[in-house]
């Protein structure tokens, strides 16, 4: 990957998707730049509603933490913060973020994906994650 994520990286993504998340509940899928803007949204059908705004929080708070969305959440109960305490009222500490780095590992971006149980979200998101970057 190069500093920002390219397109056909992206409709790469997308194509697997379904096959990706094939066996379980309908997901949505989103992925941040750097900046924080949306580069990509796809929301299976039958994805509830909900899980599009939680798939952007996701790989927004991935993509600014520089860490899975997961990690986060541990680190809010080890040290006792909460997420009021970042001052950023769009993070979430729901797992299924994940941050997307290039070979040099510079954080370009983030991946979330919302719409099963937390644990499930979390490893579909590092399995989209992994096909993104391994092109």
């Amino acid at each position: 990957m190069t500093e920002s994520i390219p397109c056909r990286d992206l409709f790469h993504l997308l194509n697997r998707l379904e096959a990706e998340a094939a066996g379980g509940p309908p997901v949505c899928l989103a992925v941040v730049r750097r900046s924080g803007v949306l580069a990509a949204l796809v929301s299976l059908d039958g994805t509830p509603e909900r899980a599009v705004s939680l798939a952007q929080r996701k790989a927004y708070t991935a993509m600014r933490m520089e860490c899975p969305t997961r990690s986060f959440h541990e680190r809010l109960l080890r040290e006792s913060l909460s997420l009021a305490d970042f001052c950023d009222s769009t993070f979430t500490s729901l797992e299924g973020g994940v941050p997307l780095f290039d070979h040099g590992g510079r954080c370009i971006g983030g991946l979330g994906i919302s719409g099963r149980k937390p644990e499930e979200d979390g490893a579909l998101a590092e399995r989209l994650a992994r096909i993104l970057t391994e092109g």
